[in-house]
């Protein structure tokens, strides 16, 4: 009875961990967008001038990346956990979505340590000339999110996509 007991408890908390994995992950992925489309209108309104923009864009995109870092990772954490304590696994969906996030999520990091922060610098103070080092850190910047954010999406599919592995199938009397 005990072991029935203890199988139970691992498979809530396995159904909870991959919703709450479900939830996040389609979070960032809505925020992100979110994100771009304020983004890209903000940075071609005319009211704007290089000084404001180069503001907007230090004071968000710090913000973009610590909201992508802590929802990717927690949704990448909870499938993780959910797939080690799963209690009958049927886990290769899962196992594929965070292997994908895992690489969405360590795109996202080099991004900003490597792209980012010094793309950050060449507009600190706001208002600077455009370099041709900013277009090519921008290009670099602009591929690497649309490249983690369609790793994140095709991670969101199978993770979203995984049939629940505590469901119980229609027997064959009941077909």
């Amino acid at each position: 009875m005990e072991s029935f007991v203890n199988t139970f408890h691992r498979l809530r908390l396995c159904r909870f961990l991959i919703v709450a994995a479900r939830v996040l992950l389609s979070g960032w992925i809505g925020g992100a967008v979110l994100f771009v489309i304020t983004s890209v209108a903000e940075q071609s309104h005319p009211g704007f001038d290089s000084f404001i923009r180069d503001q907007l864009a230090t004071i968000r995109f710090p913000l973009y990346y610590q909201f992508c870092w802590f929802t990717l990772g927690t949704s990448l954490f909870c499938t993780v956990t959910g797939l080690l304590i799963q209690p009958h696994p049927r886990t290769s969906r899962l196992r594929i979505s965070a292997i994908l996030s895992c690489i969405s999520l360590l795109i996202a990091i080099i991004d900003y340590q490597w792209i980012y922060r010094p793309l950050q610098a060449l507009i600190s103070p706001p208002g600077q000339t455009r370099t041709p080092a900013f277009t090519t850190l921008h290009e670099q910047s602009k591929l690497a999110n649309e490249t983690h954010l369609a790793i994140a999406l095709v991670s969101a599919i199978f993770l979203c996509s995984t049939p629940d592995s505590t469901s119980k199938q229609p027997s064959a009397e009941n077909r």
